[in-house]
């Protein structure tokens, strides 16, 4: 066997109320969600720390968010830039305030109900069904 390389991904489920943030990814058009790849060196650090790089990078300095300290759940992830496997894994924040602004990896953001929200009209593959994860995780 030989063995796999795989990146590593943080993607945020940024929750307001009873909506949570998407993201329309400008190359490829489908729904994503904030967050990235880890950088050399940060899978050393404080995850936090490369968590809110990600997300002042993607969102905007101004973002506030509460994000839980343990991840919800671990799920396959295909960059589809580079067609890289990836390990991502999932956290909840609670939206704190500040005005979003995204960045040019985006071209559409919108804040949809956690309940009513169909993900498939938007996102594909294993990104969908980490979306219906939280969706069905979800309380309420």
């Amino acid at each position: 066997m030989i063995p796999g390389f795989f990146q590593i991904t943080v993607k945020v489920f940024l929750v307001s109320g009873s909506q949570f943030l998407v993201l329309r990814d400008r190359i490829t058009g489908h729904g994503d969600l904030p967050g990235g790849r880890f950088g050399i060196g940060e899978i050393y650090k404080p995850w936090k720390e490369s968590i809110d790089r990600e997300l002042k990078e993607e969102l905007g300095a101004d973002i506030l968010y509460r994000i839980d300290e343990e991840p919800l759940f671990v799920f396959p992830h295909r960059i589809e830039s580079g067609g890289h496997e990836a390990l991502g894994i999932a956290y909840h924040a609670d939206y704190q305030g500040g005005e979003i602004v995204i960045s040019d990896e985006h071209d559409v953001f919108s804040w949809v109900s956690i309940k009513d929200y169909d993900p498939a009209l938007h996102f594909i593959e294993h990104m969908l069904e980490a979306v219906l994860r939280f969706q069905n995780a979800a309380p309420g």
